[in-house]
């Protein structure tokens, strides 16, 4: 349950804050690249940034969680290893 909160309630602020952000930025701003031009709000260049970083950062934490646990499994093999002798 505590988990649920520690990772919802920063969502749900960060959702609000994007909300309000966008709600005050209608303004239309043109990115051009080299294959294409793209007219887009200044709130929708910002989400995208936003989920941009979400996705970069979810990807590094799940590259390291699975670091961790595969040194947990080797760790415990080597504590039941010792155990048994």
């Amino acid at each position: 349950m505590i988990r649920f909160v520690f990772v919802s309630l920063p969502l749900l602020v960060l959702f609000l804050i994007a909300v309000f952000f966008g709600a005050l930025n209608k303004q239309v701003v043109t990115i051009d690249l080299f294959v294409a031009d793209f007219s887009l709000p200044v709130s929708g260049i910002a989400a995208g940034f936003l989920l941009l970083g979400f996705v970069i950062g979810l990807l590094s934490m799940a590259g390291r969680q699975v670091l961790l646990r595969s040194e947990n499994r080797k760790l415990r093999k080597q504590v039941i290893k010792t155990s048994q002798n």
